[in-house]
């Protein structure tokens, strides 16, 4: 198991997302969160193909963190089943990858 993560939601709009990421840094369950604004989602819901306008959050973090930051993001959250992925950081910048362990909690 890889030591960094990447946590990818997405919210309603920017008023959530802002909230959302500054509560995750705040807390120091992440380092940073990027805020990506206009995404179009199409999908089924209730039978009804719906097409909604999104905002990415991507959040830069530790993997002890994942279950502390998924359920963080479920209390913040307005949709019944909010898309919530983790994915490994395999490689980066080294003082960037450090940076991110002194900017969240420990283990």
């Amino acid at each position: 198991m890889t030591e960094y993560i990447t946590v990818y939601t997405t919210v309603e709009n920017e008023d959530v997302a802002v909230h959302v990421a500054t509560a995750l840094v705040k807390e120091r369950l992440v380092a940073c969160a990027n805020i990506t604004s206009d995404m179009r989602s199409i999908y089924e819901w209730d039978g009804i193909i719906q097409y909604d306008s999104e905002v990415v959050v991507v959040c830069k973090t530790k993997t002890h963190l994942v279950d502390k930051i998924i359920a963080r993001i479920k209390e913040m959250h307005s949709y019944d089943i909010p898309c919530i992925t983790v994915s490994p950081i395999t490689a980066g910048n080294p003082e960037y990858l450090e940076w991110i362990s002194r900017q969240v909690l420990e283990a």
